[in-house]
């Protein structure tokens, strides 16, 4: 890796992790102000990804800039995300740079060259927008372009994705330290903490059906990854540690940035969850049930609950994305963020970050 910063932290401070922003900056401007942040004192790493897959991109760049502006103590990593829109503005030939300018409505460049006015691209205007772009996006691309790979400390390590399992892991290929998935399957090869986001947690089985961080101790990895703009129902979480001496502690502070709703009457479920791999999602129908599909893992057998429209087709397959037969239990009290509401069901994050369904009835309108 090119891009290593070496940090050597006194005897007593914060350390505050967040990654995988995908443009939602306001949630971390909220986190930041609930977690007390302080970037005189407090140090700051943001793990990567701050842009795409999300429509405020440019003022997402400002927001991140200027936290890194402001103070010596925060520092944000490179993404894959991130680094698409480099290659946009350094790198990319005709063809590459074409496909990635449709390649999606929120895409970085794209959004940049849409305020001057630039809707199209073609063999004959690429060259242009390039240079128009860059000449008015020049403090922010070039931010972007010299984002660092990884961070170290004494007993920490932060990165994007992953670092290769070897001894000289600190020459991790950098496109691998960006983009190797499911890293918590993998081994760490630091002896430190190794801090990543990259991969949803919700992704994983060890999740137990939130979004919440993983601490995978035997392996010292923490996985951060809240899911935002990827998962259906997502947050941002944001890790805290703190430095005592020689001693180290953990908390983590989260929230969502969709509406939240009182439930207003007691739910209770002995259901079970039933874990569906995110890269083998193939089912097969076992029966309907009203609202809800009984279907069974092709993989392992398992067999649940799921509302019937989350079932998507691909190849003639069906397939889904959620955890099976997973209904929270709430109090009647209780604050739930609601990602999706019909006159039945409802998709849910309960307050302690339980991803599942409930009742539409038992939520306020």
């Amino acid at each position: 890796m090119d891009k290593i910063i070496k940090l050597a932290l006194p005897e007593d401070c914060r350390i505050i992790a967040v990654s995988d922003i995908h443009t939602h900056w306001q949630l971390l401007d909220k986190l930041l102000k609930k977690a007390g942040y302080d970037p005189k004192s407090d140090y700051l790493v943001i793990v990567g990804d701050i842009l795409e897959h999300g429509s405020d991109n440019i003022k997402t760049l400002e927001y991140v800039k200027a936290l890194c502006d402001k103070s010596d103590k925060a520092v944000c990593l490179m993404g894959n995300n991130d680094i698409m829109c480099s290659r946009m503005a350094y790198h990319y030939d005709f063809k590459r740079f074409q496909q990635q300018f449709y390649r999606n409505e929120h895409n970085t460049f794209r959004q940049m060259a849409n305020t001057l006015g630039y809707v199209d691209c073609w063999e004959g205007n690429w060259l242009e927008i390039r240079e128009k772009v860059v000449e008015r996006y020049e403090e922010l691309l070039t931010f972007v372009r010299d984002l660092p790979i990884c961070l170290e400390t004494e007993k920490y390590v932060f990165v994007h994705a992953g670092l290769e399992d070897r001894p000289d892991w600190r020459n991790t290929d950098d496109i691998y330290a960006i983009t190797v998935p499911w890293f918590l399957r993998k081994e760490n090869p630091t002896g430190k903490q190794l801090v990543f986001g990259h991969y949803p947690t919700y992704n994983y089985r060890r999740s137990n059906v939130t979004d919440l961080p993983i601490f995978y101790s035997r392996k010292n990895m923490i996985c951060i990854d809240g899911g935002l703009s990827i998962k259906e129902a997502c947050q941002m979480n944001m890790l805290v540690i703190n430095k005592r001496g020689d001693e180290y502690s953990h908390e983590v502070i989260w929230d969502t940035d969709v509406p939240k709703k009182t439930v207003i009457k007691d739910h209770h479920s002995d259901s079970q969850p039933v874990y569906i791999d995110w890269e083998k999602q193939d089912i097969s129908i076992v029966e309907k049930k009203g609202y809800f599909t009984k279907v069974k893992d092709e993989y392992t057998g398992g067999e649940g609950l799921i509302p019937s429209h989350e079932i998507y087709y691909f190849d003639e397959k069906p397939h889904v994305y959620q955890f099976l037969s997973s209904f929270p239990n709430v109090k009647m009290g209780e604050k739930v963020s609601v990602f999706y509401e019909d006159e039945t069901m409802a998709l849910v994050i309960t307050e302690n970050s339980t991803v599942g369904w409930l009742p539409s009835e038992i939520i306020e309108k």
